[in-house]
């Protein structure tokens, strides 16, 4: 017989995967960083925690200027590098149920700020997202009822 902590424990959520900026070497090179990469992005999408740097898609979204990896080579690191792909792991997902444009409602807004065509749309309704994203969260910032979320992989 199962008891109800066995039974309870399988709704657990998981803690969330921490998002890593665009550049991302895929190793962790941050011990005693000054973290020059925080500092040089203008929309503060970037912070600081636990030896690690952690891109924040709930902000403005990222447009890919290229200054944190930047700031990073210039001190000698290599966690953020321009030879690395300007792609950020993340999955992102549109609440079909909290969407203007999956309840009958005309909205373009994350259609019209997605600069990679990421997102497409069945006729005038129900966008998705394609394979074409970026995970920029450019769609996080226009969306009026947050139903966009960008996930950690």
């Amino acid at each position: 017989m199962i008891n109800r902590r066995e039974l309870f424990a399988k709704f657990k959520q998981r803690e969330p995967e921490s998002i890593s900026p665009p550049y991302f070497s895929g190793e962790f090179d941050c011990v005693n960083c000054p973290a020059p990469c925080v500092d040089s992005c203008d929309r503060n999408l970037l912070e600081f925690d636990n030896g690690r740097v952690k891109f924040d898609p709930n902000k403005l979204g990222c447009n890919f200027c290229k200054e944190c990896a930047i700031a990073c080579e210039s001190i000698g690191k290599n966690v953020l590098n321009l030879s690395n792909l300007a792609v950020i792991n993340a999955n992102v997902e549109i609440n079909t149920a909290t969407c203007l444009a999956w309840n009958g409602v005309i909205c373009y807004n994350c259609l019209d700020i997605c600069k990679f065509r990421a997102i497409e749309y069945l006729g005038m309704f129900r966008p998705t997202i394609n394979d074409k994203c970026v995970g920029c969260s450019e769609c996080v910032s226009v969306c009026v009822n947050n139903s966009v979320i960008v996930r950690g992989n």
